[in-house]
């Protein structure tokens, strides 16, 4: 069963836009991000529409072209549900649901999706984390932010290469941990990389990514007292969140 199946999703459209109409009667400082995003989905959105034009005056076989729009229309659907849920996330004041999550369990969910997503084997993706391991916090937004930054390692690691879930107990707290083996990011770009819309041109290519899944992980993690970030390990980047133990 999907972790999605089992709570009413976060990232509909419907629910996602009333965070834009509630805007100005959110606090002044959350205002500059939302509408910095706008301004940067504006400038997103023009390249498949270009190409959307082109197709539509192409003399291309009308399969092809239909495939050719899909396409188009299914990346820019994504695109502008990443950017509603940042902004969801960013501007929603009310406390989440809170609930006992295990991670173990949440994991396996995850992986099932990502290995039909990407192709990759479910052998390549290994989990070190104990059945003891239960923290606090939302399902659905937390599912959200661990698929975003599994989604990420997969993307970034090479074929044949491993992604790698550790975690350790550490006080109230338990420290998670997801390894990929992309050859990291430069040491000046580990914060960078949840700016939304960032890409870099170094290591880590955006490889049809929008630069949004990370910039949405961090905030669902923060919405739930958390806390994520990144450090090289010589192979890869390393992805750590802190979270509420049970």
């Amino acid at each position: 069963m999907k972790w999605s199946d089992r709570v009413a999703p976060l990232n509909n459209l419907d629910e996602q836009a009333r965070a834009f109409a509630q805007m100005p009667e959110r606090r002044q400082s959350t205002e500059a991000l939302p509408q910095q995003l706008l301004c940067d989905l504006s400038h997103e959105l023009r390249t498949p529409l270009s190409r959307l034009r082109v197709a539509s005056e192409s003399e291309e076989d009308l399969l092809q072209l239909r495939e050719r729009i899909g396409r188009e229309v299914d990346g820019m659907l994504r695109l502008v549900e990443d950017t509603l849920q940042l902004v969801w996330l960013d501007t929603q004041c009310a406390p989440l649901p809170d609930e006992a999550i295990q991670i173990q369990a949440l994991w396996e969910m995850l992986t099932e999706n990502a290995c039909y997503e990407s192709g990759w084997p479910t052998e390549q993706l290994h989990c070190a984390v104990e059945a003891s391991c239960w923290v606090r916090g939302n399902l659905n937004t937390l599912a959200q932010a661990l698929e975003n930054i599994l989604r990420n390692a997969i993307r970034h690691s090479p074929t044949g290469g491993s992604v790698r879930l550790g975690g350790q107990r550490d006080g109230d707290y338990w420290l998670l941990w997801l390894e990929d083996q992309g050859g990291g990011v430069a040491e000046h770009d580990l914060e960078r990389i949840f700016d939304p819309f960032t890409r870099l041109n170094g290591s880590r290519p955006c490889n049809g990514g929008f630069g949004l899944g990370l910039s949405i992980a961090r905030n669902a993690v923060q919405r739930q007292g958390g806390r994520l970030w990144a450090e090289n390990t010589g192979q890869g980047l390393r992805l750590n969140m802190r979270l509420l133990a049970h």
